[in-house]
């Protein structure tokens, strides 16, 4: 069978964009659990460094590569992407944990934003091939 989606790069772009942004608002979501636990580093990646990449056709280093017929796969969301951005605490505390609840929380706006974002530009493109879909099938 055809596959419609493969060849719209509006749709790979933004499926990567989703699970760009999914996997950060994992960590956000693991900085927060964190924000008692003493030591704790916040961590995190440049989502658009990672869909720069992600769009030139990189791949990330952290990223399995089947040497072998018999490798199981690997799952493209297990590593996370390179982090470009050191991350410069605005504070840090006497227990050595420099989550900061206000930065976490923009952080996590912002992300869904652009989820939400991606999601409605995927939504649109896949509106159009069901629309193609069905005026080729009332001919």
């Amino acid at each position: 069978m055809f596959d419609l989606t493969s060849g719209n790069g509006m749709i790979q772009a933004m499926d990567r964009g989703l699970s760009l942004a999914s996997q950060r608002q994992t960590l956000i979501a693991s900085n927060l659990a964190n924000i008692d636990t003493p030591g704790y580093r916040t961590r995190d990646f440049s989502f658009e460094g990672a869909m720069k990449s992600a769009l030139s056709g990189q791949t990330s280093p952290n990223t399995l590569t089947t040497t072998n017929p018999m490798h199981l796969q690997g799952s493209p969301s297990a590593s996370l992407p390179p982090s470009t951005d050191p991350i410069q605490p605005s504070s840090e505390r006497n227990d050595g944990n420099d989550v900061s609840l206000d930065r976490e929380n923009m952080l996590l706006a912002r992300t869904q934003m652009t989820y939400q974002n991606a999601s409605t530009f995927m939504q649109v493109e896949l509106r159009k091939l069901y629309f193609l879909i069905r005026e080729a099938s009332a001919h």
